[in-house]
């Protein structure tokens, strides 16, 4: 099975996230997607991160009714901060007959190179790095080649690395909601029914006191 691995902080999960996933999903012929909110995200400030147990019911929600689209708790109850290597190999565990497709953004796939154990990344799952529509997608393509003296393009912006996996670079995508645009139309008591999935509405409705807590 061809299995792809959308992580994020999710704080919170919107429309966009669902439309990446999908896009992917049927682009690439994937069985399914995963979504999987990080337990401890290493790289997020944490004063206004939701606590992840309310992240993941958020992403339930969200996929609820969603063909081929499921949230996984992979990430879930980690002690310490979470690392894309580690969801990697316990995705590997845990799926040992499959293959990944690692599901990132443009912002992340910059910073690629500052992650734990990164060069193993493309040795255990294809990566899919997804820019906004009016992004470049060549400047992505020459990261890409500074980032690995070693690929070979095997398609239009598609690429292996030796001795590992696929890297797809998909630029034409629309995003047009983020979760700070979430979080701060919620804050002006906004309706936020425009950015998130009716189901996440209603959760973040009768979690409102919590997010209080946390967004203020």
């Amino acid at each position: 099975m061809k299995i792809g691995l959308f992580g994020g902080s999710f704080n919170p999960v919107h429309s966009t996230h669902i439309d990446v996933a999908n896009s992917v999903m049927q682009r690439l012929g994937l069985d399914k997607v995963l979504l999987v909110p990080a337990g401890n995200p290493y790289h997020k400030e944490q004063e206004d991160m939701l606590p992840e147990d309310l992240r993941f019911e958020l992403v339930k929600a969200a996929v609820e009714g969603e063909s081929g689209l499921e949230v996984s708790d992979i990430d879930m109850g980690a002690k310490g901060p979470t690392y894309t290597i580690d969801t990697l190999r316990e995705s590997a565990r845990r799926y040992p007959d499959d293959e990944f497709y690692f599901i990132m953004g443009q912002d992340s796939f910059e910073t690629l190179a500052t992650w734990k154990d990164w060069q193993m990344i493309p040795k255990l799952t294809n990566i899919v790095a997804v820019s906004r529509y009016e992004a470049d997608s060549g400047e992505m393509s020459q990261l890409l080649k500074s980032l690995f003296s070693d690929l070979m393009q095997t398609g239009k912006d598609v690429w292996r690395v030796e001795g590992g996996k696929s890297i797809y670079i998909i630029g034409d995508l629309d995003f047009v909601i983020s979760s700070t645009l979430v979080r701060e139309a919620w804050k002006k008591g906004k309706d936020i029914l425009n950015y998130v999935p009716l189901a996440v509405a209603d959760s973040v409705l009768r979690n409102s006191k919590i997010i209080k807590e946390h967004w203020g």
